[in-house]
């Protein structure tokens, strides 16, 4: 049981959580303890009954069979990675990327009405990494070596060859969200022409920081980028190189054959 005890421990508290919600949703559901209708998003229900554990659960509700099982080995490898390496072990900023990333996906999803929103995450999730890794190339099934820019529309592709047009809806709306999330937290303060240039208003707040006893000096939303022609040398204490160190080199997506 230690050994159990260290191997969870040892994995991002962020992808951890993500992990334990995936199975204490889903496995319940699998082994026929409830009913995914009981779990799914139906806006009726949440407004009308109360349910409001739904707008929750359809995020990590899995599935079944061999996707669920490669799919939550994709979230233990690739979200832990993006947690140690791009986001430093930031917990707070990676965990406000993925509540603003869920309701970027709710937004969206008003639109089409899935019941089910965990590829959605997965896929904006990806997006998030590939854009951060954007020099890395991924394999497909060992047989198709693609560089990251493509990744997120390949998946889509195979979504839809594999589990038809909603399940490809799906991905399609974790690809803009995680596209929108990119253009406003990152491209925008930092890639954009200068006079184009904005602050950051997706950071992490002073007051969700505090949750986890983040100091507030850690934010790096409203200055997070610095004007063309300055030094590449960044001081510590520099607010874009807070930015910047976390879309680092990032690990392989896919290290293995997909």
């Amino acid at each position: 049981m230690a050994d159990f005890s260290a191997v969870v421990n040892a994995v991002p508290p962020v992808t951890r959580t993500l992990l334990i919600a995936t199975a204490a949703v889903t496995f319940p559901c699998l082994l026929g303890i409830i009913s995914p209708a009981t779990i799914a998003l139906i806006w009726p229900k949440v407004l009308g009954r109360f349910e409001i554990w739904r707008p929750f659960t359809s995020f990590f509700f899995g599935g079944s069979g061999f996707p669920l099982i490669y799919d939550f080995f994709l979230i233990y490898r690739n979200s832990s990675a993006m947690e140690r390496d791009i986001y430093r072990n930031d917990t707070a900023e990676y965990a406000w990327l993925h509540l603003m990333l869920a309701s970027f996906i709710t937004i969206f999803n008003s639109l089409v009405g899935l019941p089910f929103l965990f590829r959605p995450l997965l896929h904006a999730q990806t997006y998030v990494w590939c854009r951060a890794n954007p020099t890395l190339k991924v394999s497909i099934f060992g047989l198709l070596t693609i560089p990251t820019s493509l990744y997120p529309p390949a998946l889509i592709v195979l979504d839809l060859l594999t589990g038809g047009p909603m399940k490809a809806l799906g991905g399609i709306l974790g690809l803009l969200s995680g596209h929108l999330w990119w253009f406003i937290a990152t491209y925008l303060p930092l890639h954009a022409p200068t006079h184009l240039r904005r602050p950051n208003p997706l950071a992490p707040p002073i007051w969700f920081r505090r949750i986890f006893n983040a100091p507030s000096s850690q934010r790096t939303g409203f200055k997070a980028y610095r004007p063309e022609g300055s030094s590449t040398a960044a001081s510590p204490t520099d607010p874009a190189a807070a930015v910047r160190h976390r879309w680092g080199g990032g690990q392989r997506l896919g290290g293995s054959s997909l």
